[in-house]
């Protein structure tokens, strides 16, 4: 990993973030991870800000602007690491635009030590955040300070900016001084209260169990809702599907046929909708509050055994939500573990449109029990396979990335678990129920044609493999391509007729055989096509054997009871 000589390097390099200038004075916030930043710009522009106490969220250069400034929010630096937003954030240091430095009341004296040689003969001011947490005796520390280094500093709590504080930034703002390189020390340190997750053996359990309740909570929801409602919606349709059924092909094969609208369409919101909505709120509770970067450290000791760190897991969690924006938060993640880290979100991150279409399955077998299981055996083959990919001498340096100091727990409040969560739920209303839609009506077209029947034929041989029937042909397609094609399985006459054993195989395969399209050009986006390809390759031919293995686990068990 980069030492902290190095970084000075990289500033030397110079140029790689400078912005034009013009008329508008620019503001460029730097900062540790989870220093608040995110939430200091919103306070002071008023502007939306993707931010959360979740270490490494921002991973690109933003820019918001009010009457006075632009405002540039960078990635969180962590020192004596090589990742991809530590190298934007400090290349956007270059250029003539002023520095607000945010530190945390925490690790004032650290943070700033650390900063000062990077903006040295920059101009701007210092804020220190988390000051709420300190008693306001301690406000003459914050005047010394401000004497000693010839610099502005405000003291204050980034959640809760009152006018005058936000008027005296400003003020400061409009007359930046020069930041030297002087050694400070104001000797006052706070660290956060000790929870379970910080115990050595119980923090791991207790963590690996909180990034499993998201999914386990979403599954309980879309059981209990799922039973209420899809009664109710099976009744309603009842009488239109049997009048509709005498419309002429395809007008009759796109509404009431095998994969029509009326069909198949209702699965898609009964099941779909709370799996997407509940696990967006738990996800962006964890996020808001901090507790998402607190298990992240919990688990470290364990994840770093597999090529990855708590860090990393945590970009693997939220590709639940969806793989595309799990992927890009890798920039955050080491050098050395980022590849592994895609891999893994692109082999085991099941996104609320696949894990909403595989409940739907398991719910039309009359079996919605089966995500247990599938859930194990999708977990197992994750960790196994992670641990496959990762690369050797990574794991053996432990060059996952530094941990930075905890940080503090927060309160939940609506407005921040609805910041974090309305990004994934307005996604699927827009985009994933569309394409859900979308995916009936060709496969229903195709199915018109013919074309089903000839294609399970000519790959049959291939199904054989997995203990499948040939019909599972076109779900296990349409699955790799777009992963809530695999609601196909869920046709009334193919699940019927399957095992439990063949339900989980397909779903299995048909979710993790390959990435979905916008994942895949994503990860060539963000790495390369070499990447890409070579990842591609590892997980098809991995995810062959785990399923060759699952669709014949239970001649297996009865091979080893023999024995």
């Amino acid at each position: 990993m980069a030492r902290r000589s190095e970084f000075l390097s990289i500033m030397r390099l110079g140029g790689l973030g400078m912005l034009k200038n013009s008329s508008t004075p620019k503001i460029i916030v730097i900062g540790k991870e989870g220093v608040g930043k995110s939430q200091l710009i919103s306070s002071l522009t008023g502007k939306y800000v993707e931010s959360s106490n979740f270490k490494g969220s921002t991973v690109s250069k933003k820019s918001y602007n009010n009457d006075n400034f632009s405002f540039t929010d960078t990635p969180g630096i962590v020192f004596d690491s090589d990742s991809e937003t530590t190298r934007i954030a400090i290349s956007s240091i270059h250029g003539n635009d002023s520095i607000l430095l945010v530190v945390s009341a925490a690790n004032i004296d650290e943070d700033i030590e650390y900063f000062l040689p990077l903006i040295k003969n920059k101009k701007g001011m210092i804020i220190v955040t988390n000051w709420d947490r300190f008693d306001s005796e301690n406000n003459d520390i914050i005047e010394n300070l401000e004497q000693n280094l010839k610099i502005p500093i405000i003291a204050l709590d980034a959640r809760k900016i009152t006018e005058s504080q936000k008027n005296r930034v400003f003020e400061m703002l409009e007359n930046p001084r020069i930041f030297s390189n002087k050694s400070v020390h104001t000797g006052i340190s706070i660290k956060p209260k000790s929870t379970i997750l910080e115990k050595k053996h119980a923090g791991v359990f207790i963590g690996l169990a909180l990034l499993l309740s998201p999914a386990i909570l979403s599954v309980i929801g879309a059981n209990y809702f799922g039973d209420i409602i899809h009664p109710i919606i099976s009744d309603l349709l009842k009488e239109p599907i049997e009048n509709l059924s005498t419309l002429p092909s395809p007008l009759m094969d796109v509404l009431v046929g095998d994969y029509g609208f009326l069909s198949m369409g209702p699965f898609l919101f009964v099941w779909a909708t709370p799996v997407v909505i509940i696990y967006a709120l738990v996800l962006g509770i964890y996020k808001s509050t901090g507790l998402l970067d607190r298990t992240s450290l919990a688990i470290n000791p364990l994840t770093k055994i597999i090529g990855v760190s708590g860090r990393d897991v945590t970009r693997i969690v939220m590709g639940f939500g969806c793989n595309v924006p799990a992927v890009i938060s890798s920039r955050s993640c080491s050098s050395c573990t980022r590849g592994t880290t895609i891999s893994a979100i692109s082999f085991g991150s099941a996104c609320s449109y696949q894990f909403s279409a595989s409940i739907a399955v398991f719910s039309a077998s009359g079996m919605p029990w089966l995500v247990i299981p599938f859930l194990l055996f999708l977990t197992a083959t994750t960790i196994l396979y992670t641990r496959l990919v990762s690369r050797k001498k990574d794991r053996v340096k432990l060059n996952m990335p530094v941990i930075e100091g905890q940080i503090f727990f927060e309160k939940p409040t609506f407005g921040a678990i609805w910041r974090e969560s309305k990004s994934n739920i307005s996604q699927f209303f827009k985009m994933a129920l569309p394409i859900f839609l979308g995916i009936t009506f060709v496969a229903s077209i195709i199915s018109w044609t013919g074309i089903i029947d000839y294609f399970a034929v000519e790959i049959s041989f291939l199904m054989k493999f997995f203990n499948l029937p040939e019909d599972a042909s076109l779900a296990i397609i349409f699955g790799s391509i777009r992963k809530d094609g695999l609601l196909l399985l869920a046709e009334p006459n193919l699940v019927s007729s399957l095992s439990a054993i063949q339900i989980l195989t397909g779903v299995y395969l048909a979710g993790t055989l390959l990435p979905c399209i916008v994942t895949f050009l994503t990860v060539i986006r963000e790495m390369s096509w070499i990447f890409a390809i070579k990842m591609v390759g590892k997980q098809i031919i991995a995810v062959v054997a785990f399923t060759i293995v699952l669709a014949h686990s239970d001649k297996l068990l009865n091979v080893f009871l023999k024995i």
